[in-house]
């Protein structure tokens, strides 16, 4: 933006011209206020600034009139008194700019470490008196120690307190691997030093020293690298500054709604210090909930989106949205910020500021409820466990004001009622969807079922498939916590030794919550408990290296070996050399009849229709199924089991699967047959109906009571 342009945007009683970066180093300190968002630059950002900065330094500008400078985007501040480590200080309130100017002073501190510059006595000695400019965070006043020892120290996990700080760590990071990268990196600062035919030659010390010098040179500098400036803009103290900040964020990166919500809600609209101590302390409950929201096991039980980052606070307003309007999010467009706009008027159109103040008071503490609510939910495994269904269902995903719907009802007057009626909502939108049927002619023959059976195929049904595995995953935990509670309310001369000394408070251990955040971190999906399919080997090499897998197991390559045909085959793969192609492909009808030997074994021979029914399929993660691929049911359960030592999360029915715990013949280990895959089913069918049974409406219940009488 031209400066001129600039100057007829902006209110001329403020001030605005040019700064360097150098004119910074004069130990003032910038105030990063409440409304502000925390320091989010990422990686692409950060090694773009790098690069064009080490472009600017390295082009020639012999030519040009006039002294060349590398012009930022403004830098938009207000001077004033602000309380800083517990001290009044003369400071700059920053408006905007400040993912800038947290990114410039990142970088700066890199080059002084790169500069073998130890400490800021060191720093202020070389540089003729400058003193680093410092930031500082009114609602995470911790950041300002971590920010200092960037450049002199390396910052430890102690350091790394909060989100906003794991940002600046990371951007560090990026510029050291910008400087010194591993292999396939790309735009790294070598790529950007040959791009532009340097004569020097590249090395990291060439690049640093010439980085350093460009950001400490002064606007009159002869340097033909020139200098760095900022568009400073200085308000008058007459401003509003949160609605230039909102003012000055559009049209740039845009802000998030949840963003510009927070702003609404730092709106001091009293001046006065009770004013100024209920926005910091908003600022501070504001801070607390998204430090508990980023914690991904909270997370996992109310949010379906485990890879949202920023903005996890906005279930919060979205919940009051919905209590407000009785609508879902789902019916609304939010790329019309709306959810923005509602809030807006909430808190804006009122008579007085001190209406508009206690707005602002009220609306929060409405927020708090909220969040309060959310906490209880999960201080309690059942009832975080039977919300995590209901939220993480691929079929129907309930929202936070759905579920507190289900807590409103007149009947509910208790936290028991409220688990027997998210049990009966999951009976209804999740468990009721598994589909039962009888047998359909010239359709189901290869699964051999006389009577109704689970009509559930991969493909078609993975949805409903997911839930089902989700579903009987947590509510074998929840199992657990019920029967403990029976096992506790017994008389002491009856209770069970392991549980003489518990109490009910003990139920509400973090061993009995689903992890549903380790489902995302770790890619868990259906998988086949068995073979995928039998037709999927085509290549000799492939078929070679399946067959040496299969024949590690034990058990399964001593009952081949007792079969006088297979001793034949046995010897001919005995003696192919792995390493000879040709060897391998000559003997392909060899290692096809051995893959087939195999299977007859193990009996994994039977159609696609009975591999891909729900009696074959269970929960497991992208690496085991990318370890095992293909293999037999025997190979994969050893290298589940060894997954599982090394510490792996596991769901109970999937290991219970592999365990044979429900199968047909329990000793068979080596093998997962069509009469394991029926048990397995009628597990499943047994765990659906009788939890259908139990959790019937009572509705519906009380009907069939009138008609029988």
């Amino acid at each position: 933006m031209e400066l001129n342009n600039l100057g007829n945007k902006y209110d001329k009683n403020n001030s605005i011209k040019q700064i360097a970066i150098s004119e910074l180093f004069d130990g003032r300190y910038f105030f990063i206020p409440s409304y502000q968002r925390g320091y989010r630059w990422g990686k692409k950002q950060i090694i773009d600034l790098c690069n064009d900065l080490l472009e600017y330094a390295l082009k020639n500008k012999s030519t040009e009139d006039t002294k060349p400078f590398y012009s930022l985007q403004p830098l938009i501040v207000r001077k004033g008194t602000f309380t800083i480590n517990g001290e009044k200080e003369i400071a700059y309130e920053v408006i905007d700019g400040q993912q800038r100017l947290t990114s410039i002073i990142i970088l700066y501190r890199y080059l002084i470490k790169e500069n073998n510059i130890k400490s800021s006595e060191e720093y202020t000695r070389k540089m003729d008196g400058n003193e680093i400019y410092h930031i500082y965070y009114e609602t995470r006043p911790g950041d300002f120690q971590s920010i200092e020892k960037l450049g002199f120290n390396d910052l430890t996990n102690d350091d790394i307190k909060d989100i906003d700080i794991a940002h600046v760590y990371n951007a560090y990071k990026y510029i050291d691997n910008w400087l010194f990268p591993s292999d396939g990196e790309k735009m790294t600062a070598k790529d950007t030093f040959q791009l532009l035919n340097v004569k020097d030659k590249y090395t990291a010390i060439t690049v640093t020293t010439k980085l350093f010098q460009l950001l400490n040179n002064t606007k009159e500098t002869e340097d033909p690298a020139g200098n760095v400036q900022f568009i400073w803009y200085e308000l008058n103290d007459s401003k509003d500054a949160i609605a230039e900040f909102l003012s000055e964020n559009k049209g740039k990166i845009k802000l998030t709604e949840t963003e510009m919500i927070r702003a609404l809600f730092m709106q001091r609209k009293e001046k006065n210090e009770s004013s100024s101590q209920k926005q910091l302390s908003i600022a501070k409950d504001w801070e607390m909930i998204e430090n508990t929201l980023h914690r991904n096991d909270f997370w996992g039980f109310i949010g379906n989106d485990f890879f949202q980052e920023d903005g996890r606070i906005r279930i919060l307003f979205d919940y009051l949205y919905e209590t407000d309007n009785g609508s879902t999010v789902s019916n609304r467009e939010p790329e019309n910020d709306d959810l923005y706009r509602y809030y807006y008027n909430k808190l804006n159109r009122t008579s007085t500021d001190e209406e508009s103040a206690k707005a602002i008071h009220d609306l929060w503490e409405r927020v708090m409820e909220c969040f309060r609510m959310i906490t209880n939910w999960y201080n309690n495994p059942r009832i975080y466990n039977l919300v995590g269904i209901l939220t993480n269902s691929k079929t129907t995903s309930l929202s936070i004001r759905q579920i507190q719907n289900i807590f409103n009802k007149k009947d509910v007057t208790t936290i028991d009622n409220f688990i027997d009626e998210l049990n009966r909502e999951i009976r209804r939108k999740v468990v009721d969807g598994f589909r039962i049927a009888k047998p359909e002619p010239n359709k189901d023959e290869d699964l051999g079922m006389t009577s109704e059976y689970l009509r559930l195929f991969y493909g078609s049904d993975n949805g409903t498939i997911y839930d089902l595995l989700l579903f009987i995953n947590v509510l074998q935990l929840n199992k657990t916590i019920d029967s403990a509670l029976t096992e506790i309310d017994r008389p002491d001369d009856e209770k069970k030794a392991s549980d003489q000394n518990r109490s009910a408070r003990d139920i509400m251990s973090s061993i009995y919550r689903f992890p549903f955040d380790a489902l995302d971190i770790y890619g868990w999906d259906i998988e086949h408990i068995d073979s995928a399919t039998t037709n999927s080997l085509k290549d000799p090499a492939q078929m070679y290296r399946w067959i040496k897998e299969a024949l590690s197991i034990d058990k399964v390559k001593e009952l081949l070996l007792k079969v006088d045909s297979f001793k034949k085959l046995y010897s001919i793969y005995n003696v192919i050399d792995p390493k000879n192609k040709d060897d391998i492909n000559n003997k392909q009808d060899t290692l096809h009849e051995i893959v087939k030997s195999v299977y007859r074994l193990v009996e994994e021979d039977d159609s696609e229709l009975c591999k891909n029914w729900i009696g074959n399929l269970t929960l497991l993660d992208s690496g085991t199924n990318r370890g095992y691929k293909n293999m037999i049911f025997a190979w994969k359960n050893t290298f589940l089991t060894k997954r599982i030592r090394h510490g792996v999360f596991v769901p109970v029915c999937t290991q219970n699967v592999f365990r044979k715990e429900f199968a047909n013949n329990r000793e068979a280990k080596w093998k997962w047959n069509l009469e394991d895959k029926k048990a397995y089913h009628n597990f499943l069918l047994q765990e659906i109906k009788d939890f259908k049974e139990k959790y019937k409406d009572l509705e519906s219940e009380s009907v069939n009571d009138n008609k029988e009488q």
